[in-house]
């Protein structure tokens, strides 16, 4: 049998787990050389919620992990019997993968440094305390918002006239 991409359909979130006993179970039955090369897909986006300590992720394609390999009838049967997995598809009568599709989706996927993408809570009018910078502790009121730069222009007060500085929006804690 050729080698080919197979897709296997698991648990949301227990990705590199499942990928991790795969590898494992090909160790103790010594078919290591079956499987070439696993993928699991990578968060892609990160989000900043309010401040930097709360970060969240989004997963693009959660619940899979591909491999390129061999799929016989043994390796089969011991991947269906892991928990967590739901089935397994590709390369036969189910679904075929071509090498450079699921290529051009890890490429796709794979990214060097993904910059936090801030998402905003604030409004023209909010009153806020800058968190970091040289500007650090002041209370300022906001201006604008500049979504598309992640940075607010916040006006505080220094030696009693309004001054307006632009901040990260990451760097503003909303007061109430």
């Amino acid at each position: 049998m050729a080698k080919a991409w197979y897709s296997v359909h698991v648990w949301a979130g227990m990705e590199n787990k499942i990928k991790e006993r795969l590898e494992s179970i090909l160790a103790e039955m010594g078919m290591t050389d079956l499987v070439e090369r696993f993928f699991v897909p990578p968060p892609k986006i990160i989000e900043v919620v309010y401040s930097p300590e709360k970060v969240s992720q989004k997963v693009f394609y959660s619940g899979y992990v591909l491999f390129y390999g061999e799929l016989k009838d043994e390796l089969r049967q011991a991947i269906s019997e892991i928990e967590g997995v739901l089935g397994i598809s590709g390369a036969d009568k189910y679904q075929f993968f071509r090498t450079e599709e699921v290529e051009k989706l890890i490429q796709n996927l794979v990214v060097e440094e993904i910059k936090p993408k801030p998402r905003y809570q604030f409004m023209r009018g909010d009153k806020v305390k800058i968190a970091e910078g040289p500007f650090a502790n002041f209370i300022g009121v906001v201006d604008e918002i500049k979504p598309d730069k992640g940075k607010a222009r916040v006006l505080v007060s220094i030696f009693g006239r309004e001054t307006p500085v632009e901040i990260e929006l990451t760097n503003l804690q909303k007061i109430s």
